[in-house]
């Protein structure tokens, strides 16, 4: 409870030595898989896409990680697309000249 209303580390570590459950099982079930469910309702929302989309995000502790490289020398991470040394320049570039093509057919017409 005191995490859920953001109380210092303080605070927290008070909570967890004074619990007389120290289980995680109340009159309702397993907290864990209760806040699990409740951390992906969460996610189903517009947030929850949004940083799935730009973060990178989906990786729950319920679901495996396919990133991975697994049997004899895994362990590595899969190769990804990935921008390195001058591919943020060269990206940059490559959007400043549509905008300029895009601004010089016209653009954005006020009237």
């Amino acid at each position: 409870d005191i995490m859920e209303k953001d109380g210092s580390v303080a605070d927290c570590i008070l909570a967890l030595e004074t619990c007389p459950n120290v289980s995680g099982y109340t009159l309702k079930g397993d907290y864990d898989k209760i806040r699990r469910e409740r951390l992906r309702a969460e996610e189903s929302g517009v947030g929850g896409w949004v940083e799935r989309t730009f973060l990178g995000g989906g990786k729950t502790i319920d679901v495996e990680d396919s990133g991975t490289i697994e049997g004899k020398g895994g362990g590595d991470k899969k190769p990804t697309f990935q921008l390195t040394g001058d591919d943020p320049f060269y990206a940059a570039i490559a959007v400043a000249v549509a905008f300029f093509a895009w601004a010089s057919n016209g653009g954005l017409s006020l009237h």
